[in-house]
This record gives structure tokens, sequence and C-alpha cells, in this order.
């Protein structure tokens, strides 16, 4: 118990010890102020003063002086916030909820801010969701249709990882459907229960206004409506790849160049008649400022009870103000204060080292950090929690370390990421049946599934290769038997010339001669074809290497290809419903 104590006693606030210093000067100044009778040395002899002041005054005064000492750092223990046992605490939240629309027409490619406005619009975006400590929050992309990327969560790390795979080249439909992205984030809401949100829109131009003003006006008390542009009023050319300075700017069917120009007066009606706020996209917090402080419309202050509980530290330090109360009555008793130190003189049967970093941080706190510096040897030495301790495993390349952490976590991740381990060591057929797992767990983790198809197609090609060399083993086996034949009759020619030769026929014995040379040339030919048989099964093995590297490689670490994929279904579905008429679509 005591030892448990000592490993787990820290301080929650260690910076109240500053209060220290203070402490020290005002000591020194109320000690050299009641210590010197600086009137009386003026007009009494030092000689003669000890004799004509009274020293039990003195000495009374001195009590009240350490008193003050004793107390102020009673108060700064206190303060601190001394903690050794944890509580699990309910978490509760405040209740906001924002979703976004984000538009990713090509228009956002235009170069009129640097460096164009879908890269200022990303780093704005990931601004905000830093910002989003509290609350829910889900992501819509909208251009020919709207498209959910994120439902509300309130993990933000995980959009904000998504962010770079935001691009027009995902949405297999352009335009600008605002429309479509309104009703999305209504049903968003209404999908997670919320009865109450805000919707956020960052886009450069809005053309279906009189539908989308219809939607936000019979919805705008429930979800009201703020709105961020960006661009310039000038405009500037759409770059038709930003990654290539060669690549050209969007032209019209014409031939002209096509300029996209921000009508900021009109988003700015768009937000008054939808009772709405409206600021243009900035380089500073601002414009996040503005458009996300409460409104009156929403409850900022209204909390609510999560499904998930933390570990709160027990602060202890309030029972140790108590102690004041009998320090303040023994003030006025002499030599009290040697019974406070004796209990500081009392040995402890063990003493543990405290890290300054321990005070601050968990070990996981401390193992993520390390693994976001690339430190993985580090973070493995700190990580307590299995998840982060396997994919700690997984990224310093220790993949059998990781298979044994991710066989205990019985997830869908879980068994995702035991799939991605096994794969990375080879064992195909293991990872596909990890894949089954995780898809028998969790049908729509499309990761899981794509995967799995990549090593079916594998493993199918494999096999077909297995089968080939089969087909040419069985070939080879039948030229050895003809071979076999061949030299069945080259021996019964020659048992015939022995024969022949014993009748001294010299003409036989150099048809002999010409027989073994024929047959020595036919043995170093089928020799050489044999060597070229093992060099080419060499060949194939170093090329299944190489196919099995190259799907490795394939395994997908971006997520922008699985978007592009799950739109591009979610367009076609929506177009054979008859929900989304393709004649909608514009080039930008």
């Amino acid at each position: 118990m005591i030892d448990q104590i000592l490993r787990d006693f820290h301080f929650l606030r260690p910076e109240w010890f500053f209060a220290i210093i203070p402490m020290t000067f005002v000591y020194l100044l109320l000690k050299y102020a009641v210590g010197k009778n600086s009137n009386w040395l003026k007009t009494i002899d030092p000689l003669l003063l000890p004799y004509l002041m009274d020293e039990r005054k003195r000495e009374i005064s001195r009590s009240p002086l350490s008193l003050i000492i004793v107390c102020w750092c009673l108060a700064i223990i206190a303060i601190a916030g001394p903690a050794w046992q944890k509580t699990e605490r309910p978490l509760h939240e405040r209740k906001d909820a924002l979703v976004i629309l984000f538009d990713l027409t090509k228009s956002m490619y235009a170069v009129d801010v640097s460096p164009n406005r879908l890269t200022r619009a990303h780093r704005k975006l990931q601004d905000l969701l830093i910002a989003r400590t509290e609350g829910v929050t889900g992501l819509i992309v909208f251009a020919g249709d709207a498209h959910v990327v994120s439902p509300l969560t309130n993990d933000t790390d995980t959009i904000i990882s998504m962010i770079p795979a935001l691009t027009p080249s995902i949405m297999p439909g352009q335009g600008s459907q605002l429309t479509r992205a309104l009703v999305r984030a209504i049903a968003l809401f209404k999908d997670a229960d919320v009865n109450s949100g805000r919707i956020l829109i960052i886009t450069d131009e809005i053309r279906d206004i009189a539908n989308a003003q219809t939607i936000a006006n019979t919805n705008r008390f429930s979800f009201p409506i703020s709105l961020m542009s960006v661009g310039t009023e000038t405009g500037a050319a759409i770059s038709l790849n930003p990654d290539r300075p060669d690549a050209g700017f969007l032209k019209d069917l014409d031939g002209n160049l096509v300029i996209a120009k921000v009508d900021l007066k009109k988003l700015q009606k768009f937000a008054d008649a939808v009772g709405g706020r409206f600021a243009r996209m900035t380089l500073m917090d601002e414009d996040i400022e503005y458009l996300l402080s409460p409104n009156g419309q929403i409850s900022q202050t209204e909390l609510r009870k999560t499904d998930r509980n933390f570990d709160s530290w027990e602060e202890e330090g309030p029972w140790i103000l108590l102690l004041l109360l009998p320090l303040a009555s023994l003030a006025f008793r002499q030599n009290w204060l040697w019974t406070i130190l004796v209990l500081f003189l009392i040995p402890s049967s063990k003493t543990y080292a405290i890290e300054w970093i321990d005070l601050w941080q968990t070990k996981d706190q401390q193992g993520f950090e390390a693994l976001q510096q690339g430190d993985s040897e580090k973070a493995l030495s700190l990580f307590k929690n299995p998840n982060w301790k396997a994919s700690a495993f997984y990224r310093s390349g220790q993949y059998d370390n990781a298979e044994v952490e991710f066989s205990n976590i019985a997830t869908t991740d879980g068994k995702y990421n035991l799939g991605n381990t096994l794969a990375k060591q080879g064992r195909l057929q293991e990872a596909l049946d990890a894949y089954t797992e995780a898809l028998l767990l969790d049908r729509n983790n499309e990761d899981a599934a794509f995967n799995k198809n990549l090593i079916e197609n594998e493993l199918n090609k494999r096999q077909q290769n297995q089968e080939q060399q089969s087909q040419e083993q069985k070939n080879q086996g039948q030229e050895n038997q003809e071979q076999g034949n061949e030299e069945q009759q080259s021996q019964e020619q020659q048992n015939q010339e022995q024969e022949n030769q014993e009748q001294g026929n010299e003409e036989q014995q150099s048809q002999e001669q010409e027989n073994q040379e024929q047959e020595n040339q036919e043995q170093q030919n089928q020799e050489q074809q044999n060597q070229e048989i093992v060099q080419r099964n060499d060949s194939l093995g170093s090329e299944e290497e190489r196919a099995l590297e190259q799907w490795l490689r394939r395994i997908p670490d971006n997520p922008g290809g699985l978007l592009r994929r799950k739109f591009q279904r979610q367009y076609e579905d929506r177009v054979n419903q008859g929900q989304l008429s393709q004649s909608q679509r514009s080039d930008w």
C-alpha cells in the first residue's frame, strides 16, 4: 500500500512551489524589522540595551513570524495539489454539434490566393478542427453531389488525417449542389439524435441559392448556418493540376480561359437571408472565433453525459489545510515547532524518483509523442495501452511482436491491423483469414474489404504460377522418359555392336565410335537443358518475391482512393434510383 502511494505520488500543480521565493523575501524582511530596534540604538548604548529591553517580548514576537512561514508552506503544498490515487468519473462535454460543408468543386484550384484556394481551405479546416476541443463534429464534401466523409464524432484527429485526401478528383460529379449538402447535414444530425446544432459552409460560390435558402430557413432555428468564403472578387484561372505547374488552366467549350471569381455580396446576402453569419477566410483565427462563437440560438453551456469515463486524480490538498487550525492555536506556545520537525525526520522504507514529465503526461501520452516523432523504440518502452503498443511494434518493423499484440484485440480494427501485419510477413493466407474476421465483425470495413480483395488476387496469381510450374515439370518428365528410351535403344545397339566386334569387323568399330560421340553430345544437351530449367525456376521465384513487394507497396496509406470509390458507388446508386440526374453536372 505504502509502496503504491509512493509510486503514484505527484503534484497536480507543481508550479505553485515558485511561491516559496516571495515567502523567503517576506521572512527576511519581517525578521529584520522585528529583530532591530533602530530608534533605541540611536539614543542608548548597545551594552545597556539588553538590561533595559524586555527579551521575553522579543521572543514572543518571533512566534507569529514562524507561524506565518509554516502556514505559508502548508498552503503552498495544499494548493500544489498532492495526489496519489485515481477515481473513475463520468465524462461530460458541451452539447455543441457542428457539421462542416466543404466545397470540392474545381474552382477551389483557383490561384487567386497562395498557393491556391483548396490548400488555404485545408489549412483553415485543420485549424478549425484543432480548436474543437468539445462537442461533436461531422464533415460533408459537396460538388455535383454531397457525400459524408465523417459522421458526428468527437475524434477530430481522424478527420484531420483525411484532410489531404479531400480534392476535387475524388468527386464523381462536378457542380455546386449546396442544397443536397444541407439536406445531408440535417439528416446527419437526426441520425445521431441531435436536435440542435450548427452548420458551417466553406465555399467560393453558391449556385442553387433559392433552393438552399428554402432548406436553410426551414431549419434555421434548430440548425443555424454560418458561411466562410475563400478566394477574391478579382478571381483567377483554375489550375488543372496544382502539383504540375505545366499542366495548364481550365478552359470552357469555346476555348476561353475560365476565371473563377468570388461574389462576396452574393454570399453575404445569402447569409443574411438565412439568419447566419458570414466571414471571409483570413490567415489568423478571427474568422473561426467569430463564426463559432455563441449566437444565442444554441445553448453553449448545457452539458451532456457521454458513454465514456475517465480516471481523475483525487486531490488531497484540502486535508492539509485542516492542519492550519491547530497550528494557529499553538502559535503562542514555546518550542512547539520542534514537534513538527520530528515528523519530517522519520525515515521512509523506500524512496522513488519521479521524473518531471510524469507530472504532466501519462506514459501513453509520452509514447504517442515519441511515435509521432518517429522514435518507435522509445514509444515501445512507454506505451501501456495494448493498441498503441501494437502500432508501435508495427511501425518499428517488429511484425512478429505486433502480431502477438494485435491477436489479443478482438475488434474489427484489431483484426484488420493483424491482417496487415501478417501480409507484411508474407503469410497471405493467414492475412486473408484475418481480413475475413474483420469483415464478420463489421461488414462496412472498406479497408479490410479492399485489402482482402488484393490478397485474393495475389493468391490466385500464385496458384496459376504453381500450376504452370507443375505443367513444365510434367513436360520435363516426359522428355526424361523419352531420353531413357533412347538410352535403352543405344544399349541394345551397343550389344549388337559387341557381337559384331567379335567378328573382327573394323568398319563396325568405327560406327560404334561415332555412336558414342553422338550419345555424349546428346547427354551434354540434356544437362544444359536441365540447367536452363533450374535457372528459369529461380527466375520465377525472384519474380514472385518482386510481385509480393509490389503488392505490399500497394496497401493504401492514403484514404483518397477509398473515398473516391465510395463516392463513385454512392453517386451511381443515386443516379440509378432517380435521386440525381447526370445532367446536373458541370465542368467546375
